[in-house]
């Protein structure tokens, strides 16, 4: 098989068990080096690059790859570890916040609960929609350069962004109206 035609792709949307094989033979021992250099944790690596290939197989009827697979699958671990960092740092962020929990106020608990829903909300948001949703949003980016960053087209970071604001609209309905 070679992995630069879409034939194998195409054999995995089908439910071909030998062209996943292929693909996490090809791939699995990079992508844990890969996560090794976000997170330095050999098991966690393994984990979370383990995770991208059962997505992986349980998405593949539905999957769009716009670059190729070796691009998709290192964002997609990518993704994976800066979540956890990300996470982390929240978790890092609420340990120091509790030790002066004494001093909060209702409004403290209230926007930590918020920002912990709404993160829990975007974590939800379908893998591509998340990614764009972070990239607008997160990281301060037009949609014009998030879609030449993904190679996407203006209009479809738009519709992301649609989906993913009516998604968090729907989740945290109870929090936009005044509490």
């Amino acid at each position: 098989m070679d992995l630069d035609s879409n034939f194998v792709l195409q054999k995995l949307k089908e439910g071909d068990k030998e062209a996943f094989d292929f693909i996490f033979r090809e791939y699995y021992q990079n992508l844990v080096w890969f996560a090794m250099e976000f997170i330095l944790d050999k098991d966690k690596s393994e984990e979370f690059v383990q995770g991208v290939f059962v997505k992986l197989w349980q998405e593949r009827e539905r999957i769009i790859i716009d670059t190729s697979l070796k691009a998709y699958l290192n964002k997609s671990v990518q993704n994976k570890c800066l979540d956890f960092i990300k996470h982390g740092k929240i978790k890092k962020e609420y340990q120091e916040l509790s030790l002066r929990k004494n001093t909060w106020t209702e409004n403290d608990f209230l926007t930590f609960e918020l920002r912990t829903k709404i993160k829990d909300a975007v974590d939800r948001l379908p893998e591509r929609t998340g990614a764009i949703f972070k990239l607008s949003r997160y990281e301060n980016k037009k949609y014009r350069e998030i879609a030449v960053e993904l190679n996407i087209s203006i209009k479809t970071v738009e519709a992301h962004m649609g989906k993913a604001l009516a998604a968090l609209r729907g989740e945290l309905d109870d929090w936009l109206s005044v509490r």
